[in-house]
């Protein structure tokens, strides 16, 4: 079975090519982390989400995001997200927050922007109960309680601190010490992109897409044919799209894999005439605009869309760096995911 997110965050672990000296180190994504149900995420700057659902077996669209920037000092907040599938029931009206029988208060959905946060009172009372046994329930107005799992909290919160240089400090969720808070490493600026120009597309490049030639030099990059069977296997003439970059490279794009619900391109960057000296950027994108300057990829962890990742890497006019990794969490019936979860950030401008 093809994983598109597991292959999105490989993809972007490969160095992007690169044809001018002096290019300056691409952005790092950060982490995730998956136990039971819940999920973790940190993008580069240091800022990590944690995200716990309703029970597989619940039939509550339920999730609970924990969010914390990088650097010492910095508090928690908790969002809760309800979600509606036009199937499952789920609350309506006044909502309150449960933990362990205890009513906390109520509480809102955060909404489609993210922008509503519990109250700093219920935030502290989960980050008390989660490392043990928490029971979270939120209960409507008709008094239907809706689970969210603690199964799986206490090891990413513990992640969560390790990711974040917490463990044995005083502010660490889990595994609390007496090491000085201002030991915890400082959040990471964010890292900024500047969009590179484009040449004009010559009336010579469509020829190259049918280049066997330049379909051989594509398929010489290749670790292994499983890594873009389509390119490998196809047995007419190439059908290769071409973008013109400058003045001695173009980008060509080819197809590399096919599935149900999701398909990859490959994305190359080559010189416009033998030796192509053709450098992957990435086989796990689905386009190219040209308008950005950057390349896209979108896929759904499964056919219903209730998780999707993405990546995007935006042209410098030297190569192509990584500038967004994301996910929207685990497969939780929710059509577009709970939450928008990031591994890589950036201002590209």
């Amino acid at each position: 079975m093809y994983h598109p997110l597991s292959a999105l965050l490989a993809s972007l672990l490969l160095a992007p090519a690169a044809h001018a000296a002096g290019a300056g180190t691409p952005p790092t994504p950060g982490i995730e982390f998956v136990h039971h149900d819940w999920m973790l995420a940190c993008d580069n700057t240091g800022t990590c989400r944690a995200a716990g659902y309703a029970p597989e077996n619940a039939d509550s669209l339920m999730a609970l995001m924990l969010e914390r920037d990088g650097g010492p000092g910095t508090a928690v907040k908790a969002r809760l997200r309800v979600g509606e599938d036009g199937e499952s029931a789920a609350p309506e009206g006044s909502l309150r927050l449960l933990l362990n029988d205890r009513d906390l208060g109520r509480a809102e959905d955060t909404g489609a922007d993210q922008q509503v946060t519990l109250r700093p009172a219920q935030v502290a009372a989960l980050l008390a109960a989660l490392p043990g046994q928490a029971r979270i329930e939120v209960i409507d107005h008709r008094g239907t309680r809706w689970p969210i799992s603690d199964r799986g909290a206490a090891a990413v919160l513990l992640k969560m601190d390790e990711a974040q240089g917490r463990v044995g400090t005083p502010g660490a969720l889990v595994r609390r010490g007496k090491r000085a808070e201002a030991s915890v490493p400082p959040a990471r600026a964010m890292p900024v992109i500047v969009r590179g120009a484009v040449a004009a597309p010559r009336a010579s490049d469509a020829a190259l897409g049918s280049s066997e030639a330049l379909r051989a030099a594509l398929i010489a990059t290749l670790g292994n044919s499983d890594d873009c069977p389509r390119l490998v296997e196809y047995t007419g003439t190439p059908e290769m799209v071409i973008e013109r970059l400058d003045d001695q490279h173009v980008l060509v794009q080819a197809l590399c894999q096919m599935g149900a619900y999701n398909y990859s391109n490959g994305f190359w960057i080559a010189r416009d005439r033998a030796p192509f000296a053709a450098q992957t950027v990435t086989l796990e994108a689905e386009g190219f605009s040209r308008d950005e300057r950057t390349l896209f990829a979108r896929y759904k962890g499964r056919g219903i869309g209730d998780c999707v990742s993405g990546a995007d890497w935006t042209w410098d006019g030297h190569r192509f760096v990584a500038s967004s990794a994301f996910s929207t969490g685990l497969c939780r019936g929710m059509p577009g995911g709970h939450w928008m979860l990031p591994t890589l950030i950036s201002e590209v401008r």
